[in-house]
């Protein structure tokens, strides 16, 4: 059996991404360490991505043994329309993860999250996108240093922003 079939064995939960973004985080802090920054700052960001996603669904009523199937499913724009203007971009798109956050802690009454939170995402924002895997990249270590100390705030705060 070859490796993605052993992945693909099993559902992909809630506690998988958050367990991945983790990872993702440390491995980029090894990348950076080895000078490799711009794909430091890839991978890092797929973690900001998945603490953001976690976010989402822990507060929308997800446990961490819940699929994440259906919960992406849900926000594929035929089946939703949220009440923000940002785009799901297959579901990369970091701005979308943050104001659907945002909807969702409002709706359900939860309290507001750190003012921070939007500074950082602008940040991470500036720096990243899904597509930069695809770019031979040009980041220095300063550029990596400064993304990584973003991610690792969003990190810190993951608990905080998904209760």
């Amino acid at each position: 059996m070859g490796y993605r079939a052993l992945l693909e064995a099993d559902s992909e939960t809630v506690q998988d991404l958050v367990l991945s973004a983790s990872r993702r985080l440390a491995e980029a802090m090894t990348l950076y360490l080895d000078g490799k920054y711009h794909t430091a700052i890839y991978i890092a960001g797929l973690s900001a991505e998945m603490y953001l996603k976690t976010s989402c669904y822990f507060v929308g009523g997800a446990i961490p043994a819940t699929p994440t199937d259906t919960l992406f499913q849900q926000l594929r724009p035929k089946r939703y329309k949220p009440p923000f203007p940002e785009k799901f971009e297959s579901g990369h798109n970091l701005w979308f993860w943050y104001e659907e956050l945002l909807h969702r802690r409002k709706r359900r009454g939860h309290r507001g999250v750190p003012r921070l939170l939007r500074q950082v995402i602008a940040a991470i924002c500036t720096n990243w996108y899904i597509g930069m895997r695809y770019r031979p990249g040009m980041a220095v270590e300063r550029d990596a240093e400064r993304f990584l100390s973003q991610v690792e705030w969003l990190a810190a705060n993951h608990v905080h922003l998904r209760s």
